[in-house]
């Protein structure tokens, strides 16, 4: 009977751990999906389309006489977008874009749940801008703090200024054989 409540107790514990965010992630791919079945039947209206112009810096495209089915999202501004057509003319990429609403609202959901249940709190704004706690002891109280290195301070007088003709005391001017160091 232990083992039976304990393996429920950790699958309640995986779930709330990794269930939340598989569910989250499942549920916008079916969003993705519907919205892309809706453009690919042309189930959409005009109007509600977003343009988006994105210079290109490539030198040797070609530009497209017509809009071009392409598949993509992107998020601006919290909200969800599906790329539907674009078009390529001289140095420009032009995007048309229609709003996800309901991957956007899985995500906004989403990011809800995971402030919640995280240790940062929500912020909320309050209309009263925060005051600045002043302390004339804690901003003038300085207490002298004096660190000395001895090891440091014995090394400073002994430093020269760096000559190459010192180094070249330090070589072996003839080969020899390199240690063996793998035995």
């Amino acid at each position: 009977m232990k083992k039976i409540i304990t393996i429920l107790l950790i699958a309640i514990h995986f779930f709330y751990a990794f269930g939340y965010t598989l569910f989250f992630s499942v549920m916008e791919s079916a969003a993705d999906q519907r919205m892309i079945a809706l453009l690919d039947n042309d189930n959409y209206d005009e109007s509600d389309l977003v343009l988006l112009k994105f210079a290109l810096y490539a030198p040797y495209i070609q530009s497209s006489g017509s809009y071009q089915r392409c598949d993509g999202q992107i998020e601006l501004n919290g909200t969800q977008y599906n790329y539907v057509k674009r078009m390529v003319r001289n140095d420009t990429l032009y995007l048309y874009c229609i709003a996800n609403k309901q991957k956007t609202d899985i995500s906004n959901t989403k990011h809800l749940y995971a402030q919640q249940h995280s240790d940062n709190s929500i912020d909320t704004k309050t209309d009263q801008p925060s005051l600045k706690q002043f302390s004339f002891i804690q901003e003038y109280n300085i207490v002298p703090t004096e660190v000395i290195f001895n090891a440091y301070n014995t090394s400073l007088n002994k430093t020269r200024s760096f000559n190459n003709l010192n180094t070249q005391k330090g070589f072996i001017l003839k080969t020899i054989q390199p240690p063996d160091l793998f035995i």
